[in-house]
């Protein structure tokens, strides 16, 4: 398996929602491509380079670079977050992030795009986001942009869900978390392509992860509130960001963003409805 380095991103930096590989690049110091519905993220990988079987990110392969890289083959440390604000990928904070999430910017959660606060992957600072510890990893597996994978919750009869409903959905044709469905627009692909999670209607039931995709097992989990009164579920691994999906965002987001602080990890997971959001990119890998 080829997992991309960084963050995809596009030639021409066109944040735009559309099913189109020209451009789709894989590169360090450029803006990540966000923007994009999943199934037309998916498509996109797809047709990226299919002599090698490329695809959009599973949540059961970046579970598989998550435990490679806490492991004696990979930097097994917390890697650096990258809290670039300008969505740059590659980027490394300057400094361990320590006081989680708190929507502003003190000294232990700053982010932005200045070289006191972030720094460009090439740098010894900037090693440290590397799944390595070196230039040779793979980057931006916390922070940056919430990265969409494919993996997606089932309706009750099994059949994944297209997303929450009719103005939030990711274009595959299926049924909508708060009832309805979407009847006509992409096909899904063959079931290798995606992982299938239980039905539920909890964002903290976990025992419907899978062992291996860097979910369920990284309970105990538990709900902690900030000083701005935001509630927040976390994991005891690294206290990461620790939501699953449920009816109202049915699809799996991995990660976190540059502006959660210590919540943003490699065993971040996170959900959405599938559909545009300005904060979530996605990731190709390759299978030949």
């Amino acid at each position: 398996m080829w997992v991309g380095k960084f963050e995809t991103s596009k030639s021409n930096n066109a944040l735009d929602n559309s099913f189109n590989a020209m451009g789709v690049q894989i590169k360090p110091n450029v803006v990540s491509y966000r923007n994009i519905q999943v199934g037309n993220a998916f498509y996109t990988s797809y047709a990226y380079k299919r002599e090698m079987n490329s695809h959009m990110m599973k949540n059961s392969e970046w579970g598989s670079v998550a435990y490679l890289q806490h492991s004696k083959y990979g930097s097994n440390i917390s890697i650096r977050l990258n809290n670039n604000s300008n969505y740059l990928t590659g980027y490394a904070s300057v400094n361990e992030p320590t006081c989680g999430y708190t929507n502003d910017n003190r000294d232990c959660n700053k982010y932005g795009t200045t070289s006191d606060i972030t720094v460009p992957y090439n740098t010894e600072t900037g090693y440290l986001a590397s799944t390595t510890g070196n230039i040779t990893g793979i980057y931006d597996m916390s922070g940056g942009a919430w990265e969409y994978v494919m993996g997606v919750m089932t309706d009750s009869n099994g059949k994944p869900l297209s997303g929450r409903n009719a103005s939030n959905h990711s274009g595959f044709i299926g049924s909508f978390g708060e009832g309805g469905s979407l009847a006509s627009g992409y096909s899904w692909p063959e079931e290798k392509y995606y992982d299938k999670y239980n039905y539920g209607t909890s964002p903290s039931d976990y025992t419907r992860g899978h062992l291996g995709d860097g979910t369920v097992e990284m309970g105990p989990f538990k709900s902690i509130i900030y000083a701005n009164n935001q509630t927040r579920q976390i994991s005891s691994w690294y206290a990461d960001n620790a939501y699953f999906v449920y009816t109202a965002t049915p699809w799996v987001k991995r990660g976190g963003e540059y502006i959660t602080g210590s919540e943003t990890g490699m065993f971040a997971s996170g959900y959405d409805v599938g559909s545009v959001v300005t904060n979530s990119g996605f990731r190709v890998v390759l299978v030949p």
